[in-house]
């Protein structure tokens, strides 16, 4: 009984874990791109570097997209602007190393940057709302 207890509020204890990541991203283009991004990366940890040579295009859309973006209110105009564009160099740096077919090798600190990218976009918004 005490182990399906524990059980049954590890589950509740993520899923609330969950929800609060999901609405901590209120600006929808940052979403998207959060959406997008996670598992290209998280497949790439494992060693499936199939799925950022499938999506990096998009992937690239998606930056343009959130660099394009209106900001929510309480976002300084410059950071934000300064760090999306930054996120969309990044990440055309992936989509031509995609594009010019190099080694996991070669795209992986690549990958690594837009990721490091999103989460510096996504700590300061989160910050700016404080």
């Amino acid at each position: 009984m005490k182990k399906i207890l524990f059980i049954l509020f590890s589950l509740i204890f993520a899923t609330s874990l969950f929800a609060q990541k999901e609405e901590a991203i209120a600006w929808q283009e940052l979403k998207d791109f959060h959406d997008m991004v996670s598992p290209i990366y998280h497949n790439a940890e494992k060693g499936n570097y199939a799925t950022v040579r499938d999506s990096s295009k998009l992937l690239l859309k998606r930056a343009q997209t959130l660099n394009k973006a209106s900001l929510p209110d309480g976002l300084n105009k410059t950071t934000f602007k300064s760090l999306t564009k930054k996120l969309v160099a990044d990440t055309k740096e992936v989509n031509e190393a995609v594009k010019a077919k190099k080694t996991d090798a070669e795209i992986k600190p690549l990958l690594h940057q837009v990721h490091e990218d999103f989460h510096e976009i996504l700590e300061k918004s989160e910050a700016g709302k404080k």
